[in-house]
């Protein structure tokens, strides 16, 4: 058994690429490997900007012996009539390399067949690694890849070197015109001298000596040694939120931490534009003092050993000098002009084509922020004063000159101006939280005027998209419009808001149409298409949580008229499901639907049922059932205790079971027909205050 090693020396690669090609190459080689019947012990991928490194440990010097059964023509084909072999038996028996006489008989789907077993020789390790390792290079997948030679060969970055061992051999193939070798190359800053591998067992140590930390996670410890070595020295402690340490993690091969400092008078700029530069644009640490706010300490990491400190702090010293020289330039121009008055040069700016301008979009989220708190207000307490002020601000900081440079930082700069102007607080932080939630597990806007204002915001865009036709498909969703239909569920669920969201849809698409939508549209369609969207961000939410599908269905209908409610019918309807008789009556309920579908009866409707034309014990027995329960089962889920009502409803399935055992519906006279379809319409509605379970499956 020996070890094979394949690197792959690429020009600088993005730090974003590098996590996701080390899963590929550890994937896609053990599925490679098997198809070639190599087998292995181990297999680790590591890498860095400069490299992408695969060691496979364990591999024999062959691949295994293959046992094969070939078939061919019918058995009957074998002999003729007067015992000779036929020419279809002789044929196949030479393509194979052996006489008639050799010839087997299996069954198979096509009846009995003539067969030819063979044993395929297992081949050399190296030469089949010579095959496999250009193919797995060719397998690996990138966000964007590049063509730079003859072939048109892509990748995420160009090749430059590769390196392949099988033991102590190196493996010989080429791809993109470069050919492999035994050899490597060390820390860039060192000249990158080229070094022989002696084995794949020697290579992270080889590298180690020349500077270059190839494995992962001993560069991850060698990362945070040396940050945590600054800090000290600073007195404070790392900012690390935002995974910076994992993004710096892939741009150095030999980190070094260096401790800078800058300027103190920019600690005046809002912290969350001195993060944003140092974070973002420079992939520099912050330092945070005792009290968590930050100082003029920073931590930049360099790439190769600690010669010329002095110089590469000096030189971090005068990048970040520069970038908040411009950030203070473009806070102090932005704060000469009130919010209000950067609002008015949306109506210069479009929203998307076909959709109007930001300045439509601004007051169609305006309207239907304030039409939410009102129909809010009737439930809770609600400041409708500062709904109406944030929501006609709340893309007024996208003109301004800092989200302009740092568009990360829109909504949080339009707080900053918000109260740096004197505007109340509740409506600084309604425009700092606007577009929260920006993650799927990420923080709501923390109060319920800011909850209103960024729900009318994510409504309006996807109802606007959508009617436009701008739909994701598949995987391409280039709007974010499932993130935002996820965040207006969020919020309207976790927030307990109690918001009709399809009337808000259907105000959401009148708004649409009167301002913004230069093309006329279905609206109705596009309202079905909206709720139908929606519906799958919920199915999606409730989904993760464990909730079955055919458990979604059953409390589909109406669901979006209010999501808590919603939540506590679905919870009822999977708590009650291991009942063992819950799944009968479902099957029992579904039963009744569908009589009252043939018998055009629609369950909603109100129809008397007459007590004296119920002749039958078992029908009578239902309906006294029914009016035992209905009362304290109607007013259990307007309390929203539904499976407790579920429970009493499950509870029905001896009368439920017998009616059908000895009652027949569709009998010939018209008024005892019409009273007992009632009787099941009635059934039905009380079970559909809970839930549709006619959807439960078996």
């Amino acid at each position: 058994m020996k070890s094979a090693l394949l690197e792959i020396g690429v020009e600088t690669m993005p730090a974003r690429f590098i996590p996701s090609a080390l899963a590929q190459l550890e994937e896609k080689a053990a599925k490679l490997l098997t198809e070639r019947r190599l087998s292995f012990t181990a297999i680790k991928a590591s890498g860095t900007p400069m490299r992408l490194a695969l060691i496979v440990s364990g591999v024999p010097e062959r691949s295994e012996a293959q046992e094969l059964e070939l078939t061919g023509p019918p058995a009957r084909l074998w002999k003729d009539q007067a015992g000779a072999y036929t020419k279809q038996a002789e044929g196949f028996a030479r393509s194979h390399g052996i006489e008639p006489v050799a010839l087997l008989t299996v069954t198979s789907p096509k009846g009995e067949v003539l067969a030819v077993r063979k044993t395929v020789p297992g081949e050399a390790t190296g030469k089949v690694l010579g095959e496999l390792f250009p193919a797995l290079i060719a397998a690996l997948e990138f966000p964007k890849t590049l063509v730079w030679e003859e072939s048109k060969f892509r990748f995420g970055r160009p090749l430059r070197a590769l390196c392949a061992l099988y033991g102590k051999k190196p493996v010989r193939f080429s791809v993109a015109g470069v050919k492999s070798t035994g050899k490597t190359r060390g820390l860039a800053a060192l000249g990158a001298k080229s070094v022989t591998i002696p084995s794949p067992e020697k290579y992270a140590a080889l590298l180690r000596d020349r500077c270059v930390l190839v494995d992962v996670e001993e560069r991850r410890k060698a990362l945070r040694k040396t940050l945590e070595t600054a800090a000290k020295r600073s007195r404070g402690r790392i900012d690390e939120e935002g995974g910076l340490l994992e993004r710096v993690l892939f741009l150095v091969e030999h980190p070094v931490a260096v401790l800078g400092r800058f300027d103190e008078a920019n600690l005046q700029l809002p912290a969350a534009l001195l993060s944003m530069v140092m974070k973002t644009q420079l992939m520099f640490f912050p330092i945070l003092g005792k009290d968590g706010a930050l100082t003029a300490d920073f931590i930049g990491v360099r790439d190769g050993v600690s010669e010329g400190q002095r110089e590469v702090q000096a030189g971090f010293e005068r990048v970040i000098a520069a970038r908040l020289s411009d950030a203070r330039f473009f806070f102090g121009r932005d704060r000469e002009t009130r919010l209000a008055y950067h609002a008015q040069k949306l109506a210069r700016v479009s929203f998307q084509k076909g959709l109007g301008t930001l300045a439509d979009k601004t007051e169609r989220v305006a309207q239907l922020s304030e039409w939410l708190a009102h129909g809010v207000l009737q439930d809770r307490a609600v400041d409708v004063s500062a709904v109406a002020t944030a929501s006609r601000l709340v893309y007024a900081d996208l003109v301004t000159g800092v989200v302009g440079e740092f568009p990360e930082l829109q909504g949080v700069m339009g707080g900053v101006y918000a109260r740096a102007e004197g505007l109340d607080e509740k409506v600084a932080l309604t425009l700092e939280q606007f577009y929260q939630p920006t993650q799927a597990r990420g923080p709501l806007p923390a109060h319920l005027e800011g909850a209103l204002v960024s729900l009318a915001g994510k409504l309006d865009t996807v109802c606007a998209m959508l009617a436009a036709g701008f739909k994701p498909s598949g995987s391409e969703d280039p709007f974010a419009l499932r993130r935002l239909g996820n965040g207006a569920v969020r919020i309207v669920l976790e927030r307990q808001l109690p918001v009709d969201l399809e009337a808000a849809v259907e105000k959401a698409m009148e708004l649409v149409a009167a301002r913004g939508a230069e093309n006329p549209f279905d609206a109705a369609l596009a309202r079905a298409e909206t709720l139908e969207f929606l519906w799958q961000r919920v199915e999606s939410l409730f989904g993760e949580k464990g909730y079955r599908p055919d458990e979604l269905k059953a409390v589909k209908v109406g669901g979006l008229k209010n999501l808590a409610r919603t939540f506590h019918r679905l919870a009822a309807v999977h708590a009650l499901r291991p009942d063992p008789d819950f799944v009968p009556v479902a099957a029992a309920f579904k039963r009744a639907a569908n009589i009252l579908k043939q018998a055009g009866v629609d369950a909603r409707e109100d129809g008397a049922v007459d007590a004296e034309r119920l002749s039958e014990p078992a029908e009578r027995g239902l309906y006294a059932a029914l009016t035992r329960l209905e009362g304290d089962l109607r007013e259990k889920a307007a309390q929203g205790d539904f499976e407790t009502a579920l429970r009493a409803l499950v509870g029905l399935k001896p009368d439920v079971d017998l009616f059908f055992e000895k009652v027949m519906v569709m009998v010939e006279d018209a008024d005892v027909k019409k009273n007992r379809l009632a009787l099941l319409a009635r059934l039905t509605r009380l079970f559909t205050l809970v839930a549709d379970i006619s959807q439960i499956q078996a």
